[in-house]
């Protein structure tokens, strides 16, 4: 630790006791106060319904697919936005109740402990009111940031999960959502298993 490090802990100290108070309260304590801070209008919650899921690499004319919960259409409230797109690049990579059910026989398999892919799009709004750090009180610009996840799988019979993430990364609404907000917007894919 040099000189600089040293004549700066006079001016951190207040920060740094703030700090060590939240690491020495127990996990019931944290939520409590992160309770009286966090505004939940603010949280995003998508709404989900029934659909189905193919898994990838399963080939054939007649495609297995598992049940799982979908994104529902038409969302409204806190992370609608971010939700639509979503469900918008997903559109292929997914069957609704109703697209189900007009499938020729689809073979149908409840595997509950599958792991389906997952893409999480997040929406990061720059901050433009200085808020309170939910630590140790230092007022900083927060930025809105909602993320939503979906589950995706095959839209051909045999396509590999590489290909999907390709030709999803391909798609223009997925580069128009990563330049938004001056290109602080993230998406992350996650394979099954």
């Amino acid at each position: 630790m040099g000189f600089r490090d040293l004549n700066r802990y006079p001016l951190q100290k207040a920060r740094y006791d703030k700090y060590k108070a939240w690491l020495d309260s127990t996990p019931q304590e944290r939520q409590q106060k992160f309770a009286l801070i966090t505004d939940e209008s603010k949280r995003a919650k998508a709404e989900k319904v029934a659909g189905y899921i193919s898994p990838f690499g399963t080939a054939g004319t007649t495609k297995i697919y598992l049940p799982a919960r979908l994104l529902k259409s038409g969302q409204t409230g806190q992370g609608s936005g971010t939700a639509n797109i979503l469900l918008a690049l997903l559109a292929n990579y997914t069957e609704t109740a109703a697209e189900f059910a007009l499938l020729v026989t689809p073979i149908e398999i409840d595997a509950k402990k599958f792991k389906f892919a997952k893409l999480t799009l997040t929406n990061v709004e720059p901050g433009t009111v200085k808020k309170a750090s939910r630590i140790t009180g230092v007022e900083y610009k927060k930025p809105d940031v909602d993320s939503v996840t979906s589950p995706f799988g095959q839209n051909a019979g045999g396509q590999a999960y590489d290909a999907a993430v390709l030709a999803i990364k391909g798609e223009a609404a997925y580069a128009t959502f990563l330049a938004g907000n001056s290109g602080k917007n993230r998406a992350r894919f996650t394979p099954e298993g």
